[in-house]
């Protein structure tokens, strides 16, 4: 039997570069499945491309640390913002939960206002859904929707975070990520996965076109070496050979 294998994108929305970049190596790609920002200014524009890609999967990028949020948040904004500030309230104990699980329902409802659909399953800009404290929240949502969600299990076991009853992929890599970006790292991020023996594993990626909203990004460039490899034909081949098919979130449920 074929392993599953979703190649995600995540940051759908972030603005038109990004989107366009997403849409181009799930056309004439690897990529198979992505998450969105609700929050983000290219939203919208994600949303009417995404009319055109049916077979693409939309999960949602849930964030707290990007943008204004789409709930009152007094406790996790500043000056109207979420940001990276979130880590050192986590550090400190000092998150707002509650809060924090009223702006997840309202991302949520956001996207079914944009896309006209349920996301396919949940991860987080930056992983915040693995923090500890906000795991449980996230992974309490996810099942009443009965929606699959990332999990990074390694760092799972590390925290002493409680999975049992989430649905998700056997594995998860985000080694495909920074100036080395290579075909090489990812066929070894699948060649690591079969030897632990996993049926299904997500590859996080962030291909995109450079546009102008991106430049301002740390992580920039970097996103078009991404698009160069994830649209390489050899690495289909190579996906392929490995015994792999490209799939979603939503193959967990059949």
């Amino acid at each position: 039997m074929a392993g599953l294998l979703i190649v995600n994108a995540d940051d759908f929305g972030l603005s038109k570069g990004q989107n366009y970049g997403i849409v181009e190596c799930f056309r004439h790609g690897v990529v198979s499945s992505t998450t969105a920002l609700v929050n983000a200014e290219g939203i919208e524009h994600a949303a009417q491309l995404r009319h055109e890609l049916p077979g693409l999967g939309v999960g949602l990028h849930f964030t707290l640390t990007m943008g204004k949020p789409l709930s009152p948040l007094p406790s996790l904004t500043r000056e109207g913002v979420l940001g990276k500030w979130v880590w050192q309230m986590a550090e400190e104990g000092d998150l707002p939960l509650n809060e924090i699980r009223i702006e997840l329902q309202a991302q949520y409802q956001r996207f079914i206002e944009i896309f006209g659909c349920a996301p396919d399953h949940i991860d987080s800009h930056h992983h915040v859904h693995m923090f500890k404290q906000i795991f449980p929240i996230v992974a309490e949502f996810a099942k009443e929707k009965s929606l699959p969600m990332r999990v990074d299990r390694p760092l799972a076991c590390q925290e002493g975070i409680d999975t049992q009853g989430v649905i998700s992929s056997d594995g998860f890599d985000s080694q495909f990520y920074g100036d080395e970006i290579t075909q090489a790292l990812f066929l070894k991020v699948l060649d690591e996965s079969k030897a632990r023996h996993e049926h299904s594993i997500e590859v996080m990626t962030h291909p995109a076109f450079v546009d102008n909203p991106l430049r301002a990004s740390g992580y920039c460039f970097q996103r078009l070496m991404e698009l160069e490899v994830l649209t390489d034909s050899a690495l289909k081949r190579a996906i392929l050979e490995r015994g792999y098919r490209l799939g979603t979130y939503q193959d967990l449920l059949m």
